[in-house]
This record gives C-alpha cells, structure tokens and sequence, in this order.
C-alpha cells in the first residue's frame, strides 16, 4: 500500500514497502495488546509472550481472509460464499486458540487459573472477538484499498471510452465535410468550370490541416480560423453572388486554443440548410469573437420555404456529432442556443477557451 506519494528518498521507499507495513502492523499489534493485558499485574513480559505464542494462529487467519478469501470470493461478488468461510475461518481460529490457551498458556502462565473446556460456547465466543479485534484493520485496509483499484479502473475506462468516442465523433465530422466539398468540386467539373482548380488547392489546404493540426484535442484558435476562411472560399466559388455571406471576427485569437472541427460544422450546416430548395437569394452572417477566454460564436442563415424532410435529416449528421463533441469536450463550459423562425435560422456559441500553454 502506498502511503507516501513520493516514490523518490530512502523513508518512503521504506515506509511504502509492503513487508515494512505488515512488519510494523504485528509489531505494534502485539505491542499493544501485551500491555493492554499486562496492566492487570503489571507483568508486561510476560503478556508479550502470550500475545507471541498466539500470533502464528492469528497470522494464518489474517493472510487467508485477505488473501485467499478476498480474491476468491468477494472480489468476486460471491458474498454468501464468502460469509460461511469467513464464519468457517474465524471458528477454526477460536478452536485453535483455545487449545493453546489451555494446552500452553494457562499451563505455564495462569496455572491457578480454572479451565473451561475447549468447546465451551462463552469461550469460543470471546476467542473470536478477540480475533476479530486482529482481523478488524487488515481486512478494512485491503477492501479500502480494493475499492480503490476499482475506482481507478473504471475511471481509466471512462477516460478510455470517452476519447474513443471523441475520435469517432471527429472522424465521422471530416468525412462529412469532404462529402460536400467532393459534391461542390463535382459540380464544377461539370460546369467545366475554370474554378475548380481554384477548389482543389483549397480542398488540399484544409485536408493538410485535418490531416496533420486535428490529431491534437487543442489546436491554435487562429488555425482554427484559417480553415474556416478557406472552406467559406470554396463555398464562395461554388455559389458565387447566389449567397449573400458576411464574416466577421473580433477580439485577440492568439494564445487560445480550442478544440479542432468544433467551429466548422456549424458553419457548414447555415450553408447546408440556406440553399437547399432555395429559388432566391440566400444570406448568411457570421460572426467570430473573443471577450477575454469566452469564444462567441454566432451564425444566422434564410431559410428556404420548403425544405425536404430527406434534406433535413441528412444535413442534421455534422451537427448532431459537434453537439456530442461539446458536451463531452466541454462540460459546464459551454452555452448553445439554437432558434428558427419561418424564414431563418440562429445559432449562438458560447464557451470556454483554453490559453495555449
């Protein structure tokens, strides 16, 4: 059992050794009790040579509850099983302590003492409190220090769990977003459209930094930035005057990270969402900012009178996932609001920045 936190210096590496603690738990045990006894004829010696001739039958029963009872039972959720040879151990003990107490200890040190037979109810009873008081540390220990293990295990896996889930989150994310700039690139090569180079040295700056920024749970706040100006170039050549777009940002970026891909899909979804089934013009309004460690973010977009269902479940993918990330990345640190009205749609982000270490 590690009791100092420190692994480094002589004192606690010897006072975390394991043989040191259990050493020194038998040392002070028989310590104690000798002269806890020995006041009553202030013959300490002597007591201590009992508690010593006792000690062996205590030791088995200690070591074989905490560490074969332990194990093999309890740990194991087999408690009723654990009970009865608890109870099984403890009775054994009592026998084995009261065969000494009358074959040796009253023998050579209470000879004027009167014996009671080895099975007698009230002696028996009193030999297992008596091992119960040797049993009572150890076994609270070792369970405390069980439960413990436990714990740390199962908020290993949470950990685990949860950064397989941040990944699969992320990867379902890019794999979204080049959905639909490979549609847009498409549609241009279609269109036979000199603009499409222009889109595929776009495209391949944003892979770069999905590639090679994202893999870190925080990246720069301005990279994050940049990606975003250069997806909303492609949307620009792929729309052209067909989308009224206004970007704006505020505030010092430098020196605060945040985490990669949180930003992007809610942009990409008021693109998504404002030119499905449009026959106008769309509009939408983007504005980017930093109050001190708080990004804000809010977006607005039209929304088209009839947009169809298949449209809105499809395009509810990149959103629904940033959500998640949100909530499992920033917990308590984050503020969404999401309104619609008939003809457009809001979206307002609040969180908490980290500064760049």
């Amino acid at each position: 059992m590690q009791l100092l936190a420190s692994q480094n210096g002589l004192v606690a590496k010897v006072i975390n050794n394991r043989l040191f603690q259990h050493l020194t738990y038998w040392v002070l045990f028989v310590i104690f009790f000798a002269f806890a006894w020995g006041s009553y004829d202030s013959d300490y010696t002597k007591t201590v040579l009992v508690e010593l001739i006792n000690l062996p039958s205590k030791i088995l029963l200690v070591y074989g509850v905490i560490y074969f009872l332990y194990p093999a039972y309890l740990y194991k959720g087999k408690i009723w099983e654990f009970i009865f040879l608890f109870l099984s151990f403890l009775f054994l003990a009592s026998v084995i302590q009261r065969i000494i107490d009358n074959q040796i200890i009253l023998d050579n040190f209470f000879p004027h003492w009167h014996k009671e037979s080895t099975f007698n109810l009230s002696q028996l009873v009193r030999s297992a409190v008596n091992l119960g008081a040797v049993l009572a540390i150890p076994m609270t220990v070792k369970l405390t220090e069980y439960l413990s293990k436990v714990q740390q295990r199962e908020q290993m896996l949470a950990k685990d769990k949860l950064e397989a889930e941040l990944v699969f989150l992320k990867n379902q994310v890019q794999p979204h977003f080049l959905f639909n700039t490979l549609n847009s690139l498409y549609s241009l090569i279609l269109k036979k459209s000199d603009k499409s180079l222009e889109v595929v040295l776009k495209l391949s700056d944003l892979l770069r930094y999905m590639l090679y920024e994202t893999n870190a749970p925080q990246v720069d706040l301005y990279k994050e930035v940049e990606s975003i100006k250069s997806y909303l170039e492609l949307e620009r050549i792929r729309y052209g005057n067909r989308v009224e777009l206004s970007f704006n940002t505020w505030g010092e970026l430098a020196g605060k990270t945040i985490a990669p891909m949180i930003i992007l899909p809610f942009i990409e979804n008021s693109f998504k969402h404002s030119t499905k089934g449009f026959d106008g013009k769309s509009w939408i309004t983007i504005e980017l900012g930093v109050k001190e460690n708080e990004l804000v973010l809010k977006i607005e977009n039209s929304v088209p009178e009839v947009l169809p269902q298949e449209s809105r479940t499809a395009g509810g993918i990149g959103l629904q996932n940033v959500q998640r990330r949100l909530a499992l990345l920033y917990p308590q640190e984050y503020d969404l609001k999401i309104a619609s009205t008939a003809d457009s749609y809001l979206i307002i982000l609040k969180l908490t920045l980290k500064n760049r270490v």
